[in-house]
Order: C-alpha cells, then structure tokens, then sequence
C-alpha cells in the first residue's frame, strides 16, 4: 500500500506581506483543495463561505497569514490536520507536492541521525522490554531497525512501547510494528480516502525480520496529550483488538491522514484525504483521541505500566523465584501494595 505520509514542514517567516489579490488567490487554491480532496465533504462545503469572506489584514507577513489560514480552518473543522503551509525558499518539488531528490536525501540523512524515531531499546528490571520510538517515518526505510529493535526485545516477558512523545508520520509503521506482536495475520483497519473513492485495508505481516514478540506476552503503550496521528492509530488499533493495555493520557485525537498539496511556489497545504476506520468498531479516533485503560499523568504513565505488569507477575506465579526482588521493585516504584 502506498505510504501515507504525515508531514509536518518548517515554516520560516518574511518580511513582507502578501498583497491582497495574491492571498486571494491563495485562498482560491485552498477552497479548490478542499473541494475535491478534504475527506469530509460536508466541512469543506462550511469552509468556502468562511474563508472568502474573512478579514486576514491583521496578519502580517506570509507566516502569520498561513498561521491565520490554518487556525480559521481548525476552528471550524476541529481538524488538526488541516494546514496551510509556507516557506521563503521556493519550492524545487513538483506541482503536485511530490519532494525532489535532494530533499528525500536530506530527510533521510535526518532519521538516520535520529534513529527513525527511535529514542530508547531496553530490558527493564523483571526482564520487561521498553521501546520508545518517537515519530513514524518511512516505514521501509525504519524496518531494518524495527527489526533490530524488536529482536532484542523478543524474550522478555512483558513488553512497555512509549509513544507518549509520539507525534505519528508514516501511517505504514503502524502494521509494522504490529506484526511483531501478533503470530497471525490479522486485520487492523481500512483506510478510506475520497479521491478515487478507494478502501484500502491494513495487516499485519505474514512474515518480519528479524523475532517477533508474539501475541501471548503482555503489552503496554504509554500515551499522552501530544500522541498524535500514526501513533494513535497504532494505540486504537492494539487496544480495540485486546492486544494491549493503555496507559497514560487521552490522545490529541487526529485520524484523518494528510498528503502535501502545492498552492503556488511558497504555499502548500497539509489535505486530511482519507480516514482511518478500525476494523473491531467501524470508527475512528478523530476528535476525541485514544481514552487510556489506565489513565494517569503522562509522566506516571512509565511507572503504573511497570507496577501493572509485575504486579500480575507475582499473581500469576506464587512461587516463582525472583518474588523478592519483583517486590523490591514494586516498592521503589512507589507500589508498596
């Protein structure tokens, strides 16, 4: 399935303002965008009057007035995907928002250096695996160090995987992953996007690099305020299958992957196409995010996991060696029940 990806651009301020018929035509390009791309129909149609008629005078610079664009189309569509984009260097990328190969090699020159997003691989004391991986870029290029990953984490006897930091990417790292935590293939969503009217569904592999984790064994997700995108998509989707337990905040709730449209040499703009629908519920996460299992603060959410799953270790083997040293780390969590 073609990567969808959620691309979150820079932008730098000018000098100078736009003038009126230029952003007039700006706006025009926006309105034909979400015409015949934004996935739902029935905003976009709310949007046209909305943006043709509003005063943008009070933005100064073409910053600020992409910034005013964006926050008038949230406001009325809740939708946090829905952007107007802008930058000072002209665009060296096609029409149709497609990046050069200059810039497909400096992005990946980027997640190389940051490890596609992954922050931390580590065997916790219990002998329970923690993996924090903090944005989803290219799944295929990610996947060797997935793999790595995952492998590494393949016999411990719980599993803990930190999204909390997570602000989604490519929407093809949420079967990814998934795929290490099931023994069959099994079916996670649809995605649906209007242009072309096409159903696309989502599942996981029949085969990975490297181990896998398995279906049996424990899983946690830690989540919070900012878990945005992708990264939500693989907490609703491990959650509505039973395959893990939630922990931490509610999500920023945002389930409608984008793709970079061109309005003109500066502007570009960020077009919600499609939507998630979850293959257990039928629905999405759209505006109300991910609810937790076990909600907690953000910053509690590392411990509580911790607490749960070795908690359930002592339940479950009352006479298993360790219990005093699963104990001693209860109570330096702060659980002394």
């Amino acid at each position: 399935m073609t990567a969808v990806v959620f691309l979150l651009l820079t932008c730098v301020a000018h000098a100078e303002s736009p003038s009126g018929a230029e952003r007039t035509k700006i706006i025009t390009g926006v309105i034909d965008q979400l015409r015949t791309s934004y996935i739902d129909v029935e905003q976009a149609s709310k949007l046209e009057p909305v943006l043709r008629h509003a005063d943008f005078s009070h933005a100064a610079g073409d910053e600020a007035f992409a910034e005013a664009v964006t926050a008038l189309m949230q406001s009325v569509t809740k939708d946090q995907h829905l952007r107007l984009l802008y930058s000072a260097k002209r665009f060296e990328s096609p029409g149709n928002g497609s990046p050069t190969s200059t810039e497909i090699a400096e992005w990946q020159a980027g997640w190389k250096r940051d490890n596609y997003g992954i922050e931390r691989v580590e065997r916790l004391p219990g002998n329970i695996g923690y993996f924090k991986i903090n944005y989803f870029w290219d799944a295929a290029a990610a996947a060797p160090s997935i793999a790595a990953a995952m492998t590494l984490l393949a016999y411990t006897d719980a599993l803990i995987i930190d999204l909390r930091e997570n602000g989604g990417g490519d929407a093809d790292e949420v079967p990814l992953i998934a795929s290490y935590l099931f023994d069959q293939r099994t079916h996670l969503s649809d995605f649906y996007r209007r242009e072309g009217n096409i159903t696309e569904q989502q599942w996981t592999y029949p085969a990975v690099a490297g181990m896998r984790f398995g279906r049996e064994k424990a899983v946690y997700v830690l989540t919070s305020k900012a878990t945005f995108s992708a990264a939500e998509g693989l907490a609703y989707a491990l959650k509505n299958l039973k395959r893990a337990t939630i922990v931490g905040e509610t999500t920023r709730g945002g389930a409608h992957p984008s793709r970079v449209k061109r309005i003109n040499d500066h502007y570009e703009m960020m077009v919600p196409g499609s939507t998630v629908r979850d293959h257990v519920t039928g629905k999405d996460w759209e505006g109300v995010g991910v609810l937790p299992d076990l909600a907690v603060p953000a910053e509690e959410a590392l411990a509580m996991a911790q607490i749960s799953i070795l908690k359930k270790m002592l339940a479950d083997k009352p006479n298993a060696e360790g219990r005093d040293e699963i104990r001693k780390r209860l109570a330096a969590l702060g659980s002394g029940r």
